[in-house]
């Protein structure tokens, strides 16, 4: 028999508990496992917060049954670290080297250890770090002191920090009490107990150079929370579900605030918070989070975010949907930052300019000034040594760094673009949905060059969209990510959009003449292959969405379309919209109009295929000279912005439609009444298409180019009354980029 430290007596034949530990873990002493176990200390629950204050100190202590010198290689070893605690990178407790601390779930620290002494004898451990959550915000330090005594270890950790947030014991679920808990857990079993962690997150906190009230304001105001939170639909109204663009191939979030509380309404900081849910198709629960304000000092503030119930989404890869929403606040942080940066000319690095008016500067504007000398215009942090006119010398380096990863997160997306259109055409997507593959697998799967397709695979895991197991090496397609990008029957399908891009680009040269010249640019210019990707696209939602949501979203609508009536289809491409309806409704016809005559050829073509063409006529025609009433409905699905003569079909379709319940159906880019209103993702995808096609096709019709984004509901029902329409009613629909108005005579 032998004593353990504890004073326990144990048989030495006993199961050796540190054969169950990770190499490297010093072995646990032994002891019966058939003891009663009122022999054994509890796990977990044993530690406690000391001290708090809310604005700068925490206190946690926790009595750990174990010598000094073991609990300071669990604390210190990345090998164990990372298993209770979080995967190290760098030099951790190692003094005056820097270290990150990865969650792996999209959370992480930076760390910088300052001291780094290990307990001996009687004498304490200290370990002593600075830390930064996610690399913004205020850095707290945290000393940890391992006290020896007889019955075990006092470990004592202290947080001290210039503006720690007000629910500093929980951000992480249980605190500080938690975290040693873990570690004596850890101590005990061996076994990876990093989970209670990753309860709550991913936390971001977001830096503002303005006091928090103001900062607030400007923050929830409808056109602040379109641009920095990437809205397309709903409010931060209690109860309103808002759609965010999470700005990747992960689609959309449905955030819900369920709490609002304005300045000033509850004790005792009186500060503002929204408490919400958030809500994506792969969960089968909302995740909860909230939003606040605290004051950083003067003139300054930091807004805070957090998310907590991760257990209850009871989901299969929580990690990657954390690193997902880590990505989307880490995006947001830097817009909301972008709104409060000051609005002068833009400088360089340090103040340096290349082309200082002034400056002894050589034929290109570079200073002349020796290799390793200072440049001619420094500036020193407070104006000093600024050349006079220099543009680069009110820059805000921050903010303009801020940009500078912007415009880099733009290019790497421009150029991923670029793989994702050969995923697309080479059908690379849909071998992927099939089941993960290596390089060398998928050459086999699809016949093509596995050098090439592994620089593409690789390609895409960079960007995000394909994951990789690190054990079999095998990349995998994600099924949400296949229901943007490889099943045509998925609603979210975006695949076909990127077909837009190589003949759009290829007219570039065309544009930049357009641009100098003002002139228009007939479609009849652009690639037929742009028409085929567009009616791609809009058979996303005409295959999801019109019999489905859109036409029953008007009363009366299907029961007249059952039996039987008349239908006409304003700029008809390929005849998709109308041979959809056609077959579901046979006791109707339909007739179809389009000015680009290749279009009505595909779509004559495609009806004859679908056994319709009986009864849907497609019309190389005008329709405002074409059509012929009474009509029961007529439709304009994205082209109304683009016709030569708005206000002339808009009355020509009142002209045909039955008088008393004729019905327009007209779809829309969903667009703001301001146009600094439409900002984010959308926004940039359909001004860069109104520039590319719409505004130089309308010019060349001699219409007034109102654009992709020109029609939001105010202009349309001013056009609409002009026309003779006495109703103009915007109908909900589910979609980031379209709005769907119904009108009646």
């Amino acid at each position: 028999m032998t004593v353990d430290h504890k004073g326990f007596t144990m048989p030495t034949e006993s199961v050796p508990m540190g054969s169950l530990l990770p190499a490297g873990m010093p072995s646990l002493p032994t002891f019966d496992l058939t003891a009663a176990e009122a022999s054994f200390q509890p796990l977990g629950g044993r530690a406690f917060p000391a001290v708090q204050d809310r604005w700068e100190r925490l206190v946690s202590m926790a009595s750990i049954p174990e010598p000094a010198d073991r609990i300071w290689d669990a604390l210190i070893n990345p090998d164990h670290i990372g298993q209770w605690l979080g995967v190290v990178h760098g030099g951790w407790a190692q003094r005056g080297r820097e270290s990150t601390l990865d969650f792996e779930d999209g959370e992480f620290f930076y760390c910088r250890t300052d001291q780094s002494t290990p307990p001996a004898g009687a004498r304490a451990g200290t370990l002593r770090y600075l830390w930064r959550w996610v690399g913004i915000g205020p850095a707290s330090a945290v000393t940890w002191t391992l006290t020896p005594g007889p019955d075990g270890t006092m470990v004592t950790v202290v947080e001290e920090a210039t503006n720690p947030p007000s629910d500093w014991r929980s951000w992480n679920g249980m605190g500080w009490p938690g975290i040693l808990d873990q570690l004596a857990s850890y101590l005990r079993t061996g076994t990876n107990s990093r989970w209670p962690w990753r309860r709550m997150g991913p936390y971001l906190q977001i830096p503002l150079p303005v006091m928090p009230f103001q900062a607030w304001d400007m923050l929830t105001s409808p056109s602040a929370v379109k641009h920095w939170m990437v809205r397309s639909a709903g409010s931060l109204a209690v109860g309103d579900p808002m759609t965010l663009v999470m700005g990747d191939a992960s689609g959309t979030v449905e955030l819900t605030v369920t709490k609002s509380v304005d300045t000033g309404q509850e004790f005792p900081s009186y500060l503002p918070y929204v408490e919400f849910e958030l809500r994506r198709p792969c969960w089968n629960a909302p995740l909860g989070g909230r939003m606040w304000i605290e004051p950083a000092g003067l003139g300054q503030s930091i807004l805070q975010v957090f998310h907590f119930n991760w257990e209850r989404l009871d989901i299969r890869d929580p990690v990657t949907e954390r690193k997902l929403l880590t990505g989307f606040w880490a995006g947001a942080a830097a817009r909301a930052q972008m709104l409060f940066a000051p609005q002068g000319a833009p400088a360089g690095p340090h103040g340096w300019t290349a082309s200082a008016p002034g400056a002894a500067d050589g034929a290109n504007g570079v200073s002349q000034a020796g290799a390793g000398a200072a440049p001619a215009a420094m500036s020193n942090g407070n104006g000093n040594g600024h050349h006079a006119g220099n543009p680069l010398s009110t820059m805000d380096f921050p903010a303009a760094m801020s940009f500078a990863g912007r415009v880099m997160g733009d290019l790497g997306a421009a150029t991923t673009s670029l793989l994702t259109v050969l995923g697309v055409r080479l059908g690379l997507f849909g071998a992927l949905a099939g089941g993960p593959a290596t390089s060398t697998e998928l050459a086999d799967r699809t016949g093509m060059s596995e050098r090439y397709l592994r620089e593409w695979l690789w390609g895409l895991h960079s960007a995000g969209y394909l994951r990789l197991d690190s054990n079999s090496r095998r990349f995998s397609l994600p099924v949400e990510h296949a229901a943007v990008l490889a099943i045509e029957q998925s609603p979210l399908y975006l695949a076909s959009a990127y077909d837009l891009l190589p003949p759009m680009a290829a007219m570039l040269d065309e544009v930049s003449t357009a641009f100098r010249s003002g002139q228009g640019i007939s479609p009849d210019r652009y690639p037929a292959s742009l028409f085929t990707a567009m009616e791609r696209m809009s058979a996303t939602w005409l295959d999801t969405a019109l019999l489905g949501e859109w036409l029953p979203a008007v009363d009366g609508l299907i029961n007249r379309l059952r039996n039987g009536a008349k239908v006409a289809d304003v700029g008809c491409g390929g005849g998709r919209a109308l041979i959809t309806m056609a077959g579901q409704f046979p006791n109707s016809e339909f007739d179809g109009f389009d000015r680009y005559k290749p279009n009505v050829s595909r779509a004559q073509a495609a009806a004859k295929a679908a056994g319709v063409a009986d009864r849907v006529r497609f019309h190389d025609a005008d329709a405002a000279d074409g059509m012929t009433g009474p009509l029961d409905l007529v439709t304009m699905f994205d082209v109304l912005h683009d016709a030569p003569d708005p206000h002339g079909v808009l009355a020509a379709a009142h002209g045909a439609l039955a008088p008393v319940d004729g019905v327009l159906l007209v779809l829309e880019s969903a667009a703001a009444a301001d146009p600094a209103d439409n900002a984010g993702p959308s926004g940039q995808i359909l001004y860069a298409t109104s520039a590319l096609y719409c505004v130089p096709t309308a010019l060349a019709d001699g219409a007034d180019a109102l654009g992709t984004l020109g029609l939001p509901y105010q202009k349309l029902s001013e056009l609409a009354r002009a026309a003779g329409f006495a109703s103009v009613e915007e109908l909900p629909i589910a979609s980031p980029l379209n709005a769907l108005f119904v009108l009646r005579p």
